[in-house]
């Protein structure tokens, strides 16, 4: 199947920074892919340069085949909604959701009609006369994403466009976000630098390191498996074990990471003993943080909050366990 995005030997250098290094990556039609990382790690560099509102220092771009690398923005088939709307505040909703249809010379009914479909496809009809500063930051999204749709684009682009809304509203515009993407059927590529919002959207993840993709796979992939310490510290939250207190644990001698879920508390039993130096309260569990005898090492447990049954406190002693299947080995630190 031939890809809907295919970027090779992207490169791309801001002065003396190299802000991507040599990328070859491929997204599929209809595939949600998120690339993830921190603040300067690339994405949204690569983001931009698939859109053309940046030029690779060398490399190409292919765009459902077709080479676009030199192409204008308007000459390729995608469309970008970026985190600030960029919503025109004169204009009615139904008039900002229009206008790109109105440059492209679309007539006046039919363009009506698509912007009300595309409204509908969002969940706004009904406030297609309101302008912008009439509506919530929720509701400023979903008019951005249609004014971006109707269009048709092939492949939407997303540049962090959920980083204003708070997190509730955030929440809910994940799931609508994941099922206008199902029912449109198109590829969407979102820049985000929330490891939460990338593993709960994605078919999958590339997560980005200083211009390079660092680790690709499913969401499961990424999660269960990182191949390095930045990856399990970055996507989630990790202990990581130097390999004597991997192998006092009962695993390989080698550097792993193991999620605090995975952790296993005990008062008796098999598991390398411990005390716990603190017990958190998160709402729906308890992050229990445990020294580990003899090691000058913590790890982290989560257990499900069950009120006035939870039993852990400060000070206790405890077994810890870890299943071998529920740690990931780590590839070596580059020297």
């Amino acid at each position: 199947m031939e890809s809907a995005i295919r970027l090779r030997g992207l490169h791309k250098r801001f002065g003396d920074t190299i802000a991507v290094a040599d990328l070859d990556l491929d997204i599929e039609p209809g595939e949600f892919f998120s690339m993830l990382g921190p603040s300067g790690s690339g994405k949204t560099t690569v983001l931009r340069i698939i859109a053309g509102f940046e030029q690779p220092t060398r490399g190409t771009v292919s765009l459902f085949g077709a080479d676009v690398t030199r192409l204008a923005p308007f000459d390729r088939p995608v469309n970008t909604v970026f985190q600030d709307y960029a919503l025109f505040p004169h204009l009615s909703v139904i008039a900002n959701v229009e206008y790109g249809l109105r440059v492209a010379g679309v007539g006046r009914r039919e363009r009506r009609a698509k912007a009300e479909e595309a409204l509908g496809a969002v969940r706004l009809a009904g406030l297609e006369d309101r302008r912008p500063h009439e509506l919530s930051g929720g509701q400023r999204q979903r008019v951005a994403l249609a004014r971006a749709i109707v269009l048709r684009p092939q492949a939407l682009l997303l540049d962090e466009p959920l980083g204003a809304l708070d997190l509730k509203l955030r929440e809910q515009m994940q799931v609508e976000l994941k099922e206008l993407q199902r029912s449109l059927g198109i590829t969407f590529v979102f820049v985000t630098h929330d490891q939460d919002e990338a593993l709960t959207l994605s078919d999958r993840v590339a997560v980005f390191d200083a211009g390079e993709v660092v680790q690709l796979g499913t969401p499961r992939e990424v999660y269960d498996h990182p191949r390095n310490r930045f990856i399990a510290s970055f996507v989630g939250s990790s202990t990581l074990l130097e390999p004597d207190v991997a192998a006092a644990l009962g695993l390989a001698r080698a550097p792993m990471a193991v999620r605090p879920e995975r952790v296993t508390l005990a008062d008796s039993g098999p598991g390398a003993p411990g005390t716990i130096a603190e017990v958190i309260y998160t709402g729906p569990e308890h992050r229990i943080v445990v020294d580990l005898d003899g090691l000058d090492a913590r790890i982290t447990a989560l257990e499900p909050n069950i009120g006035a049954h939870h039993r852990r406190e400060r000070g206790d002693r405890v077994m810890v366990g870890v299943e071998p299947a529920a740690a990931a080995p780590l590839e070596p630190e580059a020297a």
